[in-house]
């Protein structure tokens, strides 16, 4: 172990020294991929993600969120087999994106609302990117297919929650009863859905102030300045790596595997035959990207969950993506 950790060091430390060189030595592309990476999180990350994350803080300030798990718990919970709890996150996570879904498994699991191994299972099927993202900026802007908008999302959701079934834990997932504290207390004690610190006492029944808003507003901005930085930072990366002597077809699926925006966008300007394109770039979508991995892997700081196991499931979420998107085009064409 003590072997293994040193070398882990030794290649976390060269790996970073390098990265410093290949700034200092090529500040021109470095440039460009910082510029990129701060529009992108600017004009197409901010404001599809803010008013969800807004949304779902309040949600769970005023108790509103008890109410949601209550109510969707008979249909959801015999479908994917999960709690209660689950069911909130299931539905937060598919309809804000990531890396909102792991934020709320992360905060269901800290606080022992849902098991380890059901947040396993859920994460890989409710961290995906939002609809939004899907419905108009890959369907309309990178494909410029705005027909396929719809089949493209139902393939992205169905292929997440194929791999996460046959991929989830051996383990019976036995639904845990909701315990007599609300859900919306129990996020709120949790690292993920910090308090605002004035210690007041959140109840069942709805209540609302503009010092939750104003709370939900500052949570929102904190996690997406985190996000910025992670987009910034690997859209530096591809842009170094694009300056490779490869070929473009292999620059542009590296970049898509390092960072779905910028990466598919590249796929889009190559002379490629369009089903290919529009698998390739379906199955990339739904693998989320090594950036949208490194952003869900810093808000479930201190969950444990086994991250190769999550990286496992959406690359198959993403073979299947492409095989799918691939019969759908061979069927309807």
């Amino acid at each position: 172990m003590a072997v293994s950790e040193k070398l882990r060091t030794c290649l976390l430390k060269g790996s970073m020294l390098l990265f410093l060189c290949c700034l200092l030595l090529f500040p021109g592309p470095a440039l460009t991929g910082a510029k990129n990476g701060l529009l992108l999180w600017f004009n197409q990350v901010l404001p599809s993600l803010l008013p969800f994350l807004i949304l779902s803080t309040l949600l769970l300030s005023t108790g509103v969120s008890d109410s949601l798990a209550t109510g969707l718990a008979p249909v959801l919970s015999p479908i994917f087999r999960c709690s209660p709890s689950g069911c909130y996150a299931i539905v937060i996570g598919f309809l804000a994106g990531l890396p909102i879904g792991a934020k709320t498994i992360a905060s269901l699991t800290a606080d022992g609302r849902i098991t380890k191994k059901e947040g396993q299972y859920l994460l890989p099927l409710c961290n995906n990117p939002s609809p939004l993202f899907l419905l108009g900026f890959i369907s309309v802007s990178v494909l410029n297919r705005p027909d396929l908008r719809y089949p493209l999302f139902l393939i992205v959701t169905v292929s997440s929650v194929l791999a996460a079934v046959l991929l989830r834990p051996r383990k019976h997932l036995t639904p845990k009863k909701a315990s007599e504290h609300s859900l919306s207390t129990a996020l709120k004690k949790s690292s993920a859905f910090p308090s605002s610190g004035k210690g007041e006492n959140h109840s069942k029944t709805f209540t609302f102030s503009f010092l939750m808003l104003d709370s939900a507003i500052e949570q929102a901005f904190a996690v997406l300045t985190r996000v910025g930085g992670y987009l910034i930072l690997f859209s530096v990366l591809a842009s170094l790596l694009a300056n490779l002597p490869l070929p473009a077809v292999i620059l542009a699926c590296v970049g898509s595997v390092l960072e779905i925006t910028t990466g598919t966008s590249a796929l889009s300007t190559l002379s490629l035959p369009n089903h290919l394109l529009i698998s390739l770039v379906t199955g990339f979508v739904t693998f989320g990207g090594l950036s949208a991995a490194a952003q869900t892997k810093s808000v479930l700081a201190g969950t444990k969950f086994p991250f190769a196991h999550y990286l496992l499931t959406k690359v198959v979420a993403g073979l299947i993506a492409f095989g799918l998107m691939t019969l759908f085009l061979a069927v309807t064409s």
